[in-house]
């Protein structure tokens, strides 16, 4: 994706049903992680002003794209990410980490769900 605009809104589309207390383990070592179960909420600091973030949601029911996909990726759980597109190669190395532990895979939150991170 080098010389591409980078986007800060992804969705993650997960092959099982999880919670963000099974992303946030993904991170044991990550210091000054914070988690809001009850809220589906996971914040990840990546420097002093800029954070990864997770939270659980719903596909919207007029939205048949997403839908679409989501039924095709045999995704039980999506959630929304955001995080400063300058950020993105940082992020990026989280998405993969994510990825390899509980598999499923990362697109974009736009029209055609471009691009993607996948195992």
């Amino acid at each position: 994706m080098a010389g591409k605009t980078q986007i800060g809104d992804w969705l993650y589309f997960c092959p099982q049903e999880i919670t963000v207390r099974e992303i946030y383990n993904v991170f044991p070592e990550l210091e000054g992680t914070e988690i809001w179960e009850e809220a589906g909420v996971l914040e990840i600091p990546m420097g002093e002003k800029s954070s990864f973030d997770v939270e659980t949601t719903q596909i919207h029911p007029k939205d048949e794209i997403t839908l679409q996909f989501a039924k095709e990726q045999d995704a039980k759980s999506v959630f929304l990410v955001t995080f400063l597109p300058e950020d993105y190669a940082q992020a990026e190395v989280l998405m993969k980490k994510i990825i390899a532990a509980l598999g499923g895979l990362f697109c974009g939150d736009t029209e055609d769900l471009m691009p993607r991170i996948k195992a």
